[in-house]
Parts: C-alpha cells; structure tokens; sequence
C-alpha cells in the first residue's frame, strides 16, 4: 500500500510540473520597451524607531525601459524587495511627512536597488552607467507636468533643514528607469 501512495504522489508531482517544463520554466515574457512591474504584496515595515508603533504601507512599481531589464528586476524582486524594507524601515516622521522627503525617499531608494541590481549583476555602477541607454533627465522631462511645480520659497523651513533634498543624489543609472508610490500609507 505504501508502494502505491508513493507512485502516486510522484505521477501527481510529475504531472503537475508538465505546464512549467513546456513552457521552458522561464516565466512571463515581458514586453519590448517599457515594462511597468508591480512590487506585489505591498510592503508594510514599522518605522521611527523604539517608542510608539508606527507602520508604512507602500504600494510600489518599477519602470524597466525594455524587455531586458524587466526580466533582471522580476529576477531579483526579493532582493528589491529587501532593499526597500530596509530602506523604508529607517525613515523618520520627519522624512516621510512632506512631499519633498517623499520624493527624496523615491530618489534615493531608486538609486539604491540600481546599486544593489547592478553589484548582484556583477558590474560597477561607473561600467553601467556609460553603457546604460536611458537618461534620467530625460526620463523626468517627459514626465514632468510643468502645472503640477509649485513656486519656489526662499524663506527658511524648519523640514527644509531636516529632509535632504533629492537633487543631493546622484542618480545611478540601472535596470529599474523610476520607481512610483502608488499608495503610500503612513499610520503614525
């Protein structure tokens, strides 16, 4: 009896595999020229250190400029996924709490999982950035809504001189092109 379970198990094992091995196992194909990849679940990590519990819930995506890149990031999604707990889990209230740290958080954890895609790839950042066809300039140009820029203040705000400012990063050039907040949920 013991004989016919395991014969079973396996032809069920066996069978259940065929779709996967016909398909070459490889998984989605994604398509030519820009790839939208949705970090899925969404990431919840607390925040702000010992004390009160405080939680953040990101729903975020990537943007891969071809097909290439976008088969690297679905690759590498739980290093991705790492990356940005640890990065979103050592926030402050202050960081998160105005547009401009929301927008220096976007930046830097961009930055970031290029870093980490391209040292788990084995290239340098400098190698990959003379050879890596997108310009992040040129990708925020197209996408900037010139409507949306609010006027320039030039009186002092306490934030100001707490959040750094997004243009202090420099912009590595990767597999991920952008990286958007669809949701993103602070619980303080």
């Amino acid at each position: 009896m013991k004989a016919l379970v395991k014969y079973f198990m396996a032809v069920v094992g066996l069978v259940s595999a065929l779709p996967v091995m016909a398909s070459g196992g490889s998984g989605p194909k994604m398509a030519e020229g820009v790839n939208y990849i949705p970090l899925e679940p969404a990431l919840v990590v607390n925040y702000g250190g010992p004390g009160k519990s405080r939680f953040i819930k990101a729903e975020l995506s990537l943007r891969a400029e071809n097909a290439a890149d976008a088969t690297e990031i679905m690759h590498h999604l739980p290093l991705i996924r790492d990356r940005l707990i640890s990065i979103l889990s050592a926030q402050t209230e202050e960081a998160i709490s105005t547009a401009e740290g929301k927008e220096y958080l976007r930046v830097y954890a961009l930055a970031e999982i290029n870093k980490a895609l391209l040292k788990v790839e084995g290239h340098s950042v400098d190698e990959h950035d003379s050879k890596h066809s997108v310009n992040k300039k040129e990708v925020d140009a197209k996408t900037a809504n010139p409507a949306e820029k609010e006027p320039e203040h030039k009186t002092e705000d306490v934030q100001a001189s707490v959040v750094p400012s997004s243009d202090d990063i420099k912009p590595v050039n990767g597999p991920a092109s952008d990286l958007f907040f669809n949701n993103f949920i602070v619980q303080k």
